[in-house]
C-alpha cells in the first residue's frame, strides 16, 4: 500500500481531477434518474409536461454524455500517468542502486520483477483500478442520494445488502489467502530460477542445475495449483454473490410496489430506486474477485521499490 500511496501523491493533481470527473458523472446520472422519476410521476398524475422540463431533460442527456466521456478519459489518463510513474520510479531506483553498489546489482532479479510484477501492476492500473474505484464511488453516492429520497425504502434493500457484504468479506478473505500462497510460491520460484541457475553457472559442474530445476518445477506446480484453485473459488464466489445480489432487488421491488399501491410513494420514486440500486448490486456482484485481484496488485507493488 505504501507504493500505491506514493503513486497517488506523485500524481495528486490528476487523481483529484479524476475524482472530480467521477463525481460530476455520478451526480449527473443520479439527477437524470430523478428527472425520469418526475416524468413518470407527471404522466401518472396526468400533469402537463412543460417546455422547460423537456429542455432540462435534454440538458441532462448532453451532460450525461459529456461527463461520462470526461470521466473515462481522465480516469484512463490518470491511470497511465500512475503507471508511468511506477515504471520510471523503478528504473530510477535501479540506476541509483547500480551506481551505489558499483554494478553488483542482481540483474536477473531486476528483470524478473520488470517482466512479472511491474508488467502486471501496469496492466491493473491501466485497465481495472479506476473502473473499480468509479463503480464503488457511484455505489456510495447513490446510496446517500436514495437516503435523502426515502429512508425506509433505502433501508429495505440496505439491510439484506449488508448481510451479503458479510458473505463477501469472508469469501474475499478466503481468496486473499489463496492469492498470498500463490504469490509466495511465485517469489520462491523466482529466487530459485534466477539466483541459482542464471547467476551461478558453475553449479552445472556439480549437478546443481538439475537440483535447482527440480525445486523450480515444484514451486511452479504449487503456484499453478493455487491459481487454479483461486479460479475455481472465484467463479463459485462470484456466481453466489451474483445470485444473492438479486435478493435486495426483489425485496425492493416487492415492498416498493406495495407502497405504490397504498399510495405511500409514487411510481416514479420506485423507478428511481430500482435504477440507482443497481449501482450497488453491480458493485457487490464482482467484489470477491475485485478484492482478490487488488491483493495481487498490492503484493506486486510491494516488490517494486520506488521510494
Amino acid at each position: 500500500m505504501s507504493v500505491l500511496l506514493i503513486l497517488i501523491k506523485r500524481n495528486k493533481f490528476w487523481v483529484a481531477f479524476s475524482v472530480l470527473a467521477a463525481l460530476l458523472s455520478n451526480l449527473s446520472q443520479m439527477f437524470f434518474a430523478n428527472l425520469i422519476g418526475k416524468l413518470v410521476n407527471n404522466i401518472e398524475s396526468r400533469s402537463a409536461i412543460t417546455l422547460s422540463f423537456i429542455i432540462t431533460a435534454a440538458c441532462f442527456i448532453v451532460s450525461n454524455a459529456f461527463t461520462l466521456l470526461l470521466n473515462q478519459y481522465v480516469g484512463r489518463l490518470t491511470a497511465e500517468k500512475m503507471a508511468h510513474s511506477l515504471r520510471m520510479g523503478y528504473a530510477k531506483k535501479l540506476l541509483e542502486r547500480s551506481l551505489k553498489e558499483k554494478y553488483t546489482l542482481d540483474t536477473a532479479s531486476a528483470m524478473s520483477i520488470a517482466q512479472n510484477e511491474l508488467s502486471q501492476a501496469n496492466t491493473y492500473l491501466s485497465n481495472t483500478f479506476f473502473d473499480i474505484t468509479g463503480m464503488l464511488f457511484m455505489a456510495f453516492l447513490a446510496t446517500v442520494f436514495l437516503l435523502f429520497k426515502n429512508v425506509f425504502l433505502t433501508l429495505v434493500f440496505l439491510i439484506p445488502t449488508f448481510l451479503i457484504l458479510i458473505y463477501v468479506f469472508f469469501s474475499s478473505r478466503s481468496l486473499s489467502g489463496i492469492v498470498s500462497k500463490a504469490q509466495n510460491e511465485k517469489n520462491r520460484m523466482n529466487k530459485v530460477a534466477y539466483s541459482v541457475i542464471h547467476a551461478f553457472y558453475s553449479v552445472k559442474i556439480f549437478g546443481g542445475e538439475k537440483l535447482s530445476m527440480k525445486a523450480y518445477n515444484e514451486s511452479f506446480e504449487s503456484w499453478k495449483k493455487q491459481w487454479q484453485k483461486m479460479g475455481r473459488r472465484s467463479a463459485l464466489y462470484n456466481t453466489l454473490s451474483g445470485i444473492m445480489s438479486m435478493i435486495p432487488l426483489l425485496i425492493l421491488l416487492l415492498v416498493g410496489a406495495l407502497m405504490v399501491i397504498r399510495g405511500d410513494i409514487l411510481l416514479g420514486t420506485l423507478i428511481v430506486f430500482l435504477y440507482l440500486q443497481s449501482s450497488l448490486t453491480s458493485a457487490i456482484m464482482n467484489l470477491p474477485n475485485w478484492l482478490a485481484n487488488f491483493k495481487v496488485f498490492t503484493t506486486n507493488l510491494s516488490r517494486i521499490d520506488i521510494s
